[in-house]
């Protein structure tokens, strides 16, 4: 009897999504857990499954309440009540979950600091000599810029003006973890994208969970309301599973002439790894051993309360060249090719 009153709760909530179910899908239902033994959760699942949805169309009149519903309990994204740039994209979640998520704002803010996080990660990861020079102590003897100070002093300037190339290439690649364990970060992983693609044209962006997909042509444009959202989400595993070592394994094999000397690898991600922490070890010291560094920017090491307790961390702090937060890389200036571990506290 109970479990017929359940039968009857899940029908009604269904019909108050704009299901069409209607007494012939529930008697069906019931029916069906009757003559089921093992009775655990995904069997169970699969027997709703079958026998309540039959007809997947939406009753129009009913359009309007399942909209506030799923927005409610949405699984991606998030919503902001201050005032915001006029940019709404629309996220939508894998076919597993089959709920569309929420509207989010890009508030002029958020363009400001994401913009300047990507610049400053252009910085971090410059690498390749031009053509130019600036002028510099430790550098090399400017026998022309030295005899133009000697004519301006009258042949009698005390200086020797020395200079180096400029180093002014940036060669970066940016994995995105797009896991459930992320879904606060959508919003900032698309600026990210946007904004890295922005600063340097010599850079490549793949996201991941429990697959990796190359997404740099979605981020060839000119302003971040023509990027294609629909065709972007169809093709990513939105809300699923994190596999880190996984990903960086396929990145490896499949795009492997990527990875180079010159290139810098920039991870956002928590580091929530449900894949083979050994693998993930493996990976990140073949990417060490060929790549200029790694940067792994972890958004909850701006929350005061969050410690370095899982194992995924632990084993990028071996081989991360830098590990920090966004609001690290915004307010600290960050020099040289070393480790720099820096934890909100």
């Amino acid at each position: 009897m109970e479990e017929e009153k359940t039968i009857v709760k899940i029908a009604n909530i269904l019909r108050g999504l704009g299901r069409n179910v209607g007494v012939d899908e529930t008697i069906d239902a019931i029916s069906a857990l009757k003559l089921v033994k093992d009775r655990d959760f995904e069997t169970v699942k699969a027997v709703l499954r079958a026998t309540m949805i039959k007809d997947f169309a939406v009753n129009e009149d009913k359009q309007e309440r399942r909209q506030e519903i799923e927005n409610k309990y949405s699984v991606l994204g998030r919503v902001t009540d201050r005032p915001y740039l006029a940019n709404e994209l629309y996220i939508y979640s894998p076919a597993e979950s089959k709920i569309k998520t929420t509207i989010f704002q890009i508030e002029n803010r958020d363009m400001i600091i994401w913009s300047e996080i990507a610049k400053r990660l252009k910085e971090i990861t410059l690498n390749y000599e031009g053509h130019r020079f600036k002028v510099k102590e430790s550098g090399e003897l400017d026998m022309k810029m030295t005899i133009k100070d000697e004519i301006k002093y009258s042949l009698e300037s005390p200086y020797l003006v020395k200079h180096r190339r400029k180093i002014n290439k940036s060669y970066i690649i940016l994995l995105c973890d797009i896991s459930a364990s992320m879904k606060d970060y959508i919003k900032e992983i698309l600026l990210l994208s946007f904004f890295i693609r922005r600063v340097t044209n010599k850079s490549e962006i793949f996201y991941f969970s429990t697959d990796v997909k190359r997404v740099t042509n979605f981020f060839q444009v000119g302003s971040i309301n023509e990027i294609d959202m629909k065709k972007l989400v169809s093709m990513v595993p939105y809300g699923s599973g994190t596999r880190i070592g996984e990903a960086l394994y396929t990145l490896r094999k499949n795009h492997g002439e990527l990875l180079f000397r010159k290139c810098s690898v920039v991870i956002f991600s928590d580091g929530w790894d449900l894949g083979e922490l050994d693998l993930l070890e493996r990976e990140l010291r073949n990417v060490k051993h060929r790549c200029k560094s790694i940067i792994w920017i972890n958004p909850l090491m701006d929350k005061p309360s969050y410690t370095p307790d899982t194992r995924s961390i632990k084993i990028a702090l071996k081989y991360a060249d830098l590990l920090t937060s966004p609001n690290v890389l915004l307010k600290n200036k960050i020099e040289g090719k070393r480790k720099v571990i820096s934890l909100s506290y």
